[in-house]
């Protein structure tokens, strides 16, 4: 029998997670599933419980490495799915039920090579506690019908969690494994796109997101945060390369211009959550500035993004004023994309 779909769990030291994370990718209803949990070296209890879970369930299949990141994780995975879809999570959130069942069948009714959801954020508060971040999902939106420009605004931040993959048009496709600590999700769509325009965003939450305080998804040190720092080349470079496809000539300056300006909101936060030293700062920017300099496009002009949201907005104005640190003066929650 072929095997429907093939969910990739990258693991790392996760035993008190994982067990939860298990659970709620088999209790999805898919006739035909294989579930590849990836040990990147674990040094806790973690491998133990991976062993005793494909012992449980026959779908389990576990696959150990050396210590090699998420992305060399991720890509084993890869390597190794036999399923003619491809879905990931995480060894610490879950998948919501019915979610994998929603995915696939609008990915066989719309013969989509990628099928984007949307998510629930939990971000962990000083006391431990968990406090959902609201956000305003997007609309039903099919790439290949509405426009680039129209997914990429619908969809939201391009995480690979809360989507589903045809795996023949990933045959070509991997993980930046030098993107130890974030933007990997974002070059590896981009990488997506630039393929294929068959991708539709559904509006429905499939996942729910735990950032924890020791989150990959929060710079936690410097070493962390120069690392997303460095990551922005190959980012913008796959950004630009996807609009260069999936963009008509006369709507790529303007495609370009709100990527752009993703990325300066990106690294405002970025720097704003982590507390960024002055030094780090004036690297960080300095690095942003030489690589968008690379490509010919119009001047960032904020008002051209006053459209998109309050926050992306002010940070373009500070970005081109050159005071980016009053962006720390702004709330953090999520209510906007």
């Amino acid at each position: 029998m072929t095997t429907q779909l093939s969910v990739i769990v990258p693991v790392y030291n996760a035993a008190s997670t994982l067990r939860d994370a298990v659970t709620s990718i088999l209790a999805q209803n898919i006739r035909s599933m294989e579930l590849l949990l990836i040990d990147d070296g674990s040094t806790d209890e973690t491998a133990s419980i991976c062993h005793e879970l494909s012992l449980r369930d026959p779908r389990v299949k576990v696959i150990a490495q050396k210590n090699a990141g998420i992305c060399a994780a991720r890509n084993r995975g890869l390597n190794a799915a036999s399923g003619a879809y491809i879905a990931f999570c995480d060894d610490d959130d879950i998948l919501l039920p019915g979610a994998l069942r929603l995915l696939l069948n609008t990915a066989q009714s719309e013969q989509a090579d990628v099928v984007r959801a949307d998510y629930e954020l939990f971000r962990e508060n000083a006391d431990g506690t968990y406090q959902k971040q609201q956000h305003s999902p997007g609309q039903v939106c099919r790439m290949q019908k509405d426009g680039y420009a129209a997914f990429l605004k619908n969809s939201g931040p391009q995480f690979v969690w809360n989507a589903l993959y045809r795996r023949e048009i990933l045959a070509d496709i991997r993980f930046d494994e030098r993107c130890r600590y974030g933007l990997e999700d974002f070059i590896f769509n981009m990488a997506v796109y630039r393929k294929t325009d068959r991708a539709i965003y559904l509006p429905q939450a499939v996942y729910r997101h735990f950032e924890g305080a020791q989150s990959t998804s929060l710079c936690q040190s410097s070493k962390a945060l120069c690392a997303r720092v460095r990551a922005l080349d190959p980012w913008m470079e796959a950004e630009y390369a996807a609009i260069q496809q999936r963009c008509e000539e006369s709507e790529k300056s303007t495609v370009w211009l709100l990527r752009k300006a993703e990325a300066v909101t990106f690294l405002m936060h970025q720097l704003r959550d982590a507390g960024a030293p002055a030094a780090l700062r004036k690297y960080a920017w300095r690095t942003l500035r030489e690589v968008l300099s690379r490509y010919p496009s119009k001047t960032l002009d904020f008002l051209q993004i006053a459209g998109e949201n309050k926050k992306k907005t002010a940070a373009i104005l500070l970005y081109q004023l050159h005071i980016q640190r009053l962006y720390d003066l702004l709330s953090s929650d999520d209510s906007t994309r």
